[in-house]
């Protein structure tokens, strides 16, 4: 009554992207935006605060922007200014021709799969409530 044991194996391995990365930082401008074909995206800003011993701080300010339809209706809903957060982003590519030199220049796009809220920004009706006041 013993079964075959049996393993697979390939000579391949599997398809992952690789080019990952994890930030975190306070998000600045915030535009909900749709693409000339319709597409909707969201593009905001990070900043990221480096600290280094003996100096004072440096910010780096990152763009990301939101394809993933999840992860838009999350962020119509939670994304504001001055939320700290962890933001999980695939880093890719675009290659473009510049028209002033009309060479192919490259910039790297952050496009975000996942971001987590650590910390709430402010809301907009509180903004208007203290400066009534």
């Amino acid at each position: 009554m013993l079964r075959a044991f049996t393993r697979s194996f390939s000579s391949t391995i599997p398809k992952k992207n690789f080019a990952n990365g994890q930030l975190f930082g306070r998000v600045g401008n915030v535009d909900f935006k749709e693409s000339a074909n319709g597409v909707k995206y969201v593009r905001y800003s990070l900043a990221v605060n480096k600290f280094r011993k003996g100096e004072e701080a440096l910010t780096d300010w990152y763009n990301i922007t939101i394809f993933d339809e999840e992860e838009l209706q999350r962020a119509e809903k939670a994304l504001r200014v001055g939320n700290k957060m962890i933001v999980d982003v695939t880093l890719r590519l675009d290659k473009f021709e510049d028209p002033e030199t009309k060479k192919i220049q490259t910039r790297t796009s952050l496009i975000q799969k996942h971001a987590e809220i650590v910390q709430w920004g402010k809301r907009p009706d509180e903004d208007r409530a203290e400066a009534t006041e």
